[in-house]
């Protein structure tokens, strides 16, 4: 939950990894001090996940949209899964490798 994730594909050449940390995740002496970029980090905070989102460009030609979008909408939690929480989660099947400490010490 604390872990940013970085996805890239051109055709198919596909790359994730760990990208950083969510701020909802970091300790308070870990966030900047100047008022402006914890104004920035606060504007997309929603609680209760805070600034946890992933946002997504796909761009191509003459792609399927609807069966897009379709693909993406069913690899999202339920509303009964979400409910189940964090330790319910942990169980559930991820297509994604464990990030490697290497990734991680280079991501702080």
């Amino acid at each position: 939950m604390d872990k940013v994730g970085f996805w890239s594909q051109a055709g198919a050449i596909c790359q994730s990894r760990m990208a950083g940390y969510w701020w909802a995740g970091a300790p308070a002496s870990f966030w900047p001090e100047d008022e402006a970029t914890v104004k920035e980090i606060k504007s997309s905070w929603v609680e209760p996940f805070g600034d946890r989102r992933q946002e997504l460009v796909i761009i191509g030609i003459d792609m399927d949209k609807e069966a897009i979008i379709n693909k993406l909408e069913s690899a999202l939690l339920t509303e009964d899964e979400l409910a189940l929480g964090e330790k319910a989660w942990l169980e559930f099947k991820d297509p994604f490798p464990v990030w490697g400490e290497m990734e991680e010490a280079a991501a702080v």
